[in-house]
């Protein structure tokens, strides 16, 4: 008789084998904006989508929203500022007229002057024994000068008066070691006072010779090499076919103290009002990117977007710069709040560029149709094309109607590259002293789309509410204090290339206090895609 054999025992499941969620973590966006890198290997701390969020050190916070200041009835073509002391003065230009915007009101005011032929207006202000003036050209009516109190126009027999050219041609106007400079429109000539010098003979400086590619003359900026006013600043000439002459010297008129330092190529600039000095350098906005002048004077126009500031938005920059107003792009510094804007008129999205001053990192505001920019008051303000004057970063919406925040962040592997993955929940987590109901979400596999944005948040909010957004968010409250607030969603996505996508509506009184610190994740790892 056999033997009975014994069963073998069937191996029990160990909890080895059984799936384990794996977490990962997404930094917040501090890089900003990176368009210029390949999806399947992007770095970490990048952003594909980020609008209406202001980059910083340490993570990306919401911006704030816009009020209106003032109506003027028309669209707003440019904005300018007389500062003396402590006495400061708006002024804002429609096509005809020029308006005192200093104060807020709710009608329309009077304009200063009016029956004007263009809106344009360049300004400079420059100060002499006699006090602070404020220059103001547009090549088509006569040279405004204002001294605090009364605008006078400029003319050949005015006082003070510009005789040699008629200021009526004067399209530009800049300073330079302590002299007036003007563009005549249409040439390739310069114009400059004597020094110290509010009015008398203009000299013509001809650059004709100078530059061979043609065009007219755009512009004049000084280029400070250590950020303030001293013996090594030098005189920059520009173009609007992307050439550059540098000058060395104080005074044109002498050979001895005037020296043609050399001519440089950049792509074709975006406006005369598109360039900003940043430290010891001078920003050139092209259609390359934002270049500095030090680097046009190493490097070839071809190779001058792999210098440029805007690099990693390299071609988010040169599709707008090639479809919309490219000769009327402007940029504001505001250092209180240590961004610079770019404005982009008539861009379809009604958007801006944002750049943090010190980490360079980009982002963008939507919904707001810059037409002119401006700064007075220690803020930045805008005009558009419905005809009023708006002051950034004030309130919690956009002149009462909600915006959106949006970040998409670049499609990572989490430390499993290759290999499909179940995300099961993402935890977003913010510094805030506002209340916030964020939609959390993910995209897969190199997706850019954004999804449907979260109902605003209207009031301060108390108590708890979950459930309540597209993807499970839940209601804080609101705090007096800054405090950590984590906001967990469930999502069930799967793909081999996973990003964060957080979303947030504003349309409320107050200015929200908001800053993302990161994105967390769990999930499960399937099978290497093959």
């Amino acid at each position: 008789m056999r033997a009975r054999q014994k069963k073998a025992a069937s191996p029990k499941r160990t909890q080895e084998q059984m799936p384990i969620a794996q977490g990962y973590s997404f930094i917040s966006p501090v890089r900003g904006l990176v368009l210029n890198e390949n999806l399947s290997i992007a770095g970490p701390g990048g952003a594909e989508v980020l609008d209406n969020f202001i980059c910083t050190q340490t993570g990306i916070k919401v911006r704030g929203g816009t009020s209106r200041h003032i109506p003027l009835g028309a669209q707003v073509r440019s904005i300018f500022t007389y500062t003396s002391g402590v006495f400061e003065t708006a002024f804002a230009a429609t096509s005809t007229s020029v308006f005192d915007i200093t104060a807020s009101a709710a009608v329309t005011p009077t304009a200063i002057f009016t029956g004007q032929t263009n809106g344009d207006w360049a300004t400079q202000q420059f100060g002499t024994a006699g006090g602070d003036f404020l220059y103001a050209v547009n090549g088509a009516d006569s040279a405004r000068l204002f001294d605090g109190t009364t605008w006078v126009a400029v003319t050949a027999v005015s006082s003070p008066a510009i005789t040699g050219i008629a200021t009526t041609s004067l399209v530009h106007v800049f300073s330079f070691a302590n002299r007036l400079f003007f563009v005549e429109k249409n040439s390739m000539n310069v114009w400059y006072l004597p020094v110290d010098s509010i009015g008398g003979a203009a000299v013509k400086f001809p650059l004709a010779g100078v530059f061979k590619r043609g065009g007219k003359m755009l512009y004049g900026a000084t280029w400070s090499l250590d950020a303030g006013d001293g013996l090594d600043d030098k005189c920059v000439f520009v173009s609007d076919q992307g050439e550059v002459a540098i000058y060395e010297g104080t005074n044109p008129s002498s050979a001895a103290d005037w020296r043609l330092a050399g001519v440089y190529n950049v792509t074709k600039p975006l406006g005369p009002k598109a360039v900003m000095s940043a430290g010891g350098d001078l920003l050139i906005a092209t259609q390359s990117g934002l270049v500095p002048i030090s680097a046009a004077i190493n490097r070839d126009a071809a190779a001058l977007e792999m210098a440029a500031v805007s690099q990693a938005i390299t071609p988010l920059w040169q599709d707008k710069s090639l479809t919309l107003d490219a000769g009327n792009w402007e940029i504001q510094k505001w250092p209180s709040q240590n961004i610079m804007i770019v404005s982009q008129p008539g861009d379809r999205e009604s958007a801006c560029l944002i750049a943090n001053l010190q980490t360079g990192a980009w982002s963008r505001f939507t919904g707001v149709n810059v037409q002119a920019l401006g700064f007075f008051n220690g803020s930045a303000v805008f005009g558009g094309l419905d005809g009023n004057i708006y002051t950034f970063e004030k309130g919690g919406s956009d002149n009462s109607m909600p915006y959106t925040c949006v970040y998409l962040g670049k499609a990572e592997g989490m430390g499993v590259p290759g290999v499909q993955k179940t995300v099961a929940q993402m935890r977003a987590t913010f510094r805030a002293k506002t209340s916030i109901s964020p939609n959390v979400g993910a995209n897969v596999n190199y997706d850019l789309s954004v999804f449907q944005p979260p109902n605003a948040e209207t009031d301060s909010g108390s108590g708890s509410v979950w459930g309540s957004s597209l993807w499970g968010a839940a209601k804080w409250g609101g705090t007096v204090t800054t405090r950590t607030q984590d906001f967990w969603a469930s999502i069930g996505r799967t793909g081999y290339a996973i990003a964060p996508q957080v979303q947030l509506t504003f349309g409320s009184v107050v200015k929200p206090n908001v800053e993302l610190v990161g994105v967390d994740a769990t999930f499960h790892v399937g099978a290497l895609v093959t």
